[in-house]
């Protein structure tokens, strides 16, 4: 018989409109505005982790790294707090493809970023390879990020390299079809989760 697998599905959010709505107007200028706007979205639902991202992201770009970053521990922080059991296990499956479910795993990766780009890297492979393996299609893109890391190299070459202004074109993909089989004992469990 095969294994029930324990999916973890989160709640709507009802701040979500307000805060897509938010997404929606920042133009850089209205940078205050919109930070206000956050905290009181962050106050209303703690748990509703893309607040803290953006508020993460706009801190950044004024310089408030230490600022910033408590932003993105303290989403990384509610996000396993909501996914894991009582003995701290992961579900099996966290799926993208739930609307209700990307702020969370947007934080997980988040923070895995933030920990490469602090190069600790044994630490976020660990987050990376949890994620990937709660959600094999990788909307998010942690298999990259895995065997940028496997491949030995640092978060901000592996930006410089393939970040084309915010997005990552057919560059990675193909790096990645190319180099990803260097390493069985990372991918070869994905490779069949992928064929099925």
């Amino acid at each position: 018989m095969k294994k029930k697998l324990r999916e973890f599905y989160d709640k709507e959010r009802k701040v979500s409109d307000e805060y897509y709505d938010i997404c929606e107007s920042y133009n850089g200028r209205n940078a205050k505005i919109v930070k206000l706007r956050l905290k009181k979205i962050i106050k209303t639902d703690p748990n509703f982790l893309d607040a803290y991202l953006f508020l993460s992201d706009i801190l950044q770009d004024e310089g408030k790294v230490k600022e910033a970053e408590k932003l993105t521990d303290e989403a990384y922080r509610r996000a396993i707090s909501l996914i894991t059991d009582k003995e701290g296990n992961w579900p099996d499956v966290i799926e993208w493809a739930w609307l209700d479910n990307r702020h969370i795993v947007k934080a997980i990766y988040n923070k895995a970023v933030s920990l490469w780009h602090k190069k600790k890297t044994d630490e976020s492979l660990n987050i990376l390879r949890k994620l990937l393996r709660t959600n094999p299609n990788d909307n998010i893109g942690a298999r990259n990020m895995i065997l940028g890391i496997r491949m030995g190299m640092s978060y901000t070459e592996f930006e410089t390299r393939f970040n084309k202004g915010g997005f990552y074109d057919a560059e990675l993909f193909d790096w990645f079809d190319d180099n990803y089989k260097k390493f069985p004992d990372e991918f070869d469990w994905w490779d069949k989760a992928t064929e099925e």
